[in-house]
């Protein structure tokens, strides 16, 4: 793990609304403010920072809910997994969801009134601050337990289940308001209770961790942001309370950040894909740049978060998509979402590639404090985009596109880590957008309640991938929709070989051996350039075994396709594509409609309109082994 540097002094607070800063730090949010505050350069930026922060004022504050018939109330949020819950735990469920509900959106608002008021000195905009914050002052504790308690049977453990995804987003929002509120906007018996609102926190978190009451502290896992969240908590409560009077909470919290920061990618691979990345990372840089803005860059300069930007710019696909494995919920649309945290990176790290994805391939800087702050940073030219493809060892993918260019051909190819983990059972996937048209894509994420999540959606049946026999392949356990550490794997590994990747196009594969019944080995070669993906399936069933043989191919199209048979195989056409399947042995090819939150957002009725057509090639009858060869591309 890094260190800080010898000599670092750490300042702390000294008063509710200014923040003394080491000068080799980064500058508190309200100094960085202050600068941009007259400049007539950024007079557009204001704006709309203004403009946002008055859209928040016109809503009304979001009060907490205390029985279960509040829920969804005041702007509050009901979980929908608490519907099949039984009466016992159903209340304390959807209360402590509500929370999380309430906290993000917290994170959000406040930080927005407190710059607006800072910016305009507007009354209006400083009374809905405050009676934002007197509300949220009764919110002890900011994450009430029964999170734990999202399916049938769940028991709440003695003690509860500690701190979460609240903690962290709650004490981001307060002490954000605090360091960006105008002097003398929040009075001393409002900051008091804040405060003491924080001492709780603070000394919950540390229990959590001395008890290892959390099932992320009993079993070590700092990959999930359920580790992340609290942590940010811990820190930003010890900065804002004094750290001198909280030595030893904030060095917990700085190690269990840095434990965080090092359990990922050096090259900056997030484990858990685009969607939690977004989350989970967003709540890293809050709390490293607050502890750089007290003089300690132990997190802003870890290599982690140097070199993210540049793996979630790899995200971004052709045709306003995105790579969505894992529980990265859609892809098409799905890109302006991370719009802050590009933001973030640029106001907390200066990243010349981050400030060029804002630039080049969003629609700019996000309208908060993180965004008015990057509007602020020097402009980049196109020599800081990262080259458009990259593989990657710990994330197990690989990312292609021909280019930069929205109308671009984009491939990416889903692998296996050991280490994987809240993940699909999809090793092997391979999606492919032609000229910014979805050809070949996976099923996406709906929520998690959704009733297909589980058997059409995280399962191999929402994936381009290898299924033996009928029965669908499932990523969970028997009796389970949803484990607290995420989607259980099946144990598959599947390290990607990289054979060529450039300019023109590319050449993997990847070999399975385990997460199957009766599999001896599946091997994937997959072939592209800019018009067309060719993929080889070699499947060998264990000694003794036969099974059908089958392989589902997504259309990222809700067209009919058209099966016709040809020497040697099949051709499948749908609107101006195809694919033409070959193999030497007798296959079944028909064409199904499967739901879809990919290129179109699924819902609980499971309307036929955002289904999208599906290809399964299947053996005619059990077999032990198979080969098949598919081409797609235009007609």
């Amino acid at each position: 793990m890094r260190v800080a540097a010898a000599g670092m002094i750490l300042v702390a607070w000294v008063s509710v609304s200014g923040m003394a800063a080491d000068p080799g730090g980064l500058p508190p949010w309200n100094a960085a403010l202050d600068r941009v505050a007259t400049d007539e350069a950024h007079e557009a930026g204001r704006s709309r920072l203004v403009a946002a922060a008055r859209a928040v004022a016109a809503k009304p504050i979001i009060r907490r809910a205390h029985r279960l018939e509040d829920v969804g109330r005041n702007r509050t949020w009901m979980d929908g997994r608490a519907h099949a819950l039984e009466d016992a735990i159903r209340e304390r469920f959807a209360l402590a969801m509500s929370d999380h509900g309430a906290a993000g959106m917290l994170a959000e608002e406040l930080p927005l009134l407190a710059a607006a008021c800072r910016l305009t000195g507007d009354e209006a905009l400083k009374a809905r601050l405050v009676a934002q914050l007197e509300e949220t002052a009764g919110w002890s504790p900011l994450q009430r337990p029964g999170w734990t308690l999202y399916h049938p049977g769940a028991t709440l453990p003695d003690g509860g289940d500690g701190n979460w995804l609240a903690t962290g987003s709650g004490v981001r929002a307060i002490a954000d308001a605090l360091e960006l509120a105008p002097a003398g906007v929040i009075d001393e018996p409002l900051n008091g209770r804040l405060r003491a609102l924080l001492e709780n926190e603070v000394a919950g978190v540390v229990d959590d961790w001395r008890t290892a009451r959390p099932w992320f502290v009993r079993d070590r896992n700092p990959v999930t942001n359920q580790w992340v969240l609290p942590t940010e908590g811990l820190i930003r409560g010890c900065l804002v309370l004094g750290v001198d009077d909280h030595r030893d909470a904030y060095e917990l919290g700085v190690r269990n950040l840095l434990a965080a920061l090092d359990s990922h990618g050096a090259a900056g691979e997030f484990e858990e894909g685009f969607g939690y990345a977004s989350f989970t990372v967003t709540s890293m840089l809050h709390a490293a740049r607050a502890m750089a803005a007290h003089g300690d860059r132990r997190g802003v300069d870890h290599p982690f978060l140097r070199n993210f930007p540049t793996w979630l710019t790899h995200h971004l696909q052709p045709g306003d998509m995105i790579v969505n494995c894992f529980d990265a919920g859609p892809a098409r649309g799905a890109a302006l979402a991370a719009r802050p945290l590009f933001s973030l990176l640029v106001a907390c790290t200066g990243s010349p590639v981050a400030r060029w994805t804002l630039s080049r391939q969003l629609d700019g800087p996000s309208d908060d404090v993180a965004g008015l702050l990057a509007r602020a940073a020097p402009p980049v030219d196109d020599g800081a985009a990262p080259p458009p493809f990259a593989a990657y060892e710990r994330a197990a993918r690989v990312n292609w596109r021909s280019s930069w260019r929205p109308d671009a051909t984009g491939v990416w190819v889903r692998g296996g880590h050991p280490l994987d983990q809240h993940d699909h059972h999809d090793r092997g996937h391979v999606n492919f957008i032609l000229d910014g048209r979805p050809l070949l894509i996976e099923a996406g994420t709906p929520s998690y309640s959704h009733p297909l999540m589980g058997s059409h959606f995280a399962s191999g049946y929402g994936h381009n991938v290898l299924q033996l026999g009928l029965e669908e392949p499932r990523p969970v356990e028997a009796g389970t929709t949803f484990a607290p550490r995420g989607w259980q794997q099946l144990g598959v590994v599947a390290p990607l070989t990289v054979r060529r990747l450039n300019a023109a196009g590319g050449e993997v594969s990847l070999r399975v051996a385990s997460g199957y019944d009766r599999l001896d080995e599946w091997r994937r070669d997959v072939t592209w350039d800019d018009r067309e993906v060719c993929v080889r399936d070699e499947v060998r069933l264990a000694k003794g075994q036969a099974d059908v043989i089958l392989f589902r191919w997504h259309l990222g199209s809700n067209a009919a396709a058209e099966i016709t048979p040809i020497a040697g195989g099949f051709r499948v056409g749908w609107d101006d594509a195809e694919m033409v399947i070959a193999s030497p042995g007798r296959l079944v090819v028909t064409a199904i409609k499967a739901p879809d939150n990919t290129v179109n957002a699924a819902t609980d009725d499971a309307r036929p309109e955002t289904f999208h057509t599906c290809v399964v090639i299947a053996s005619a009858g059990p077999e032990a082994r198979l080969d098949v060869d598919v081409r797609v591309g235009v007609r």
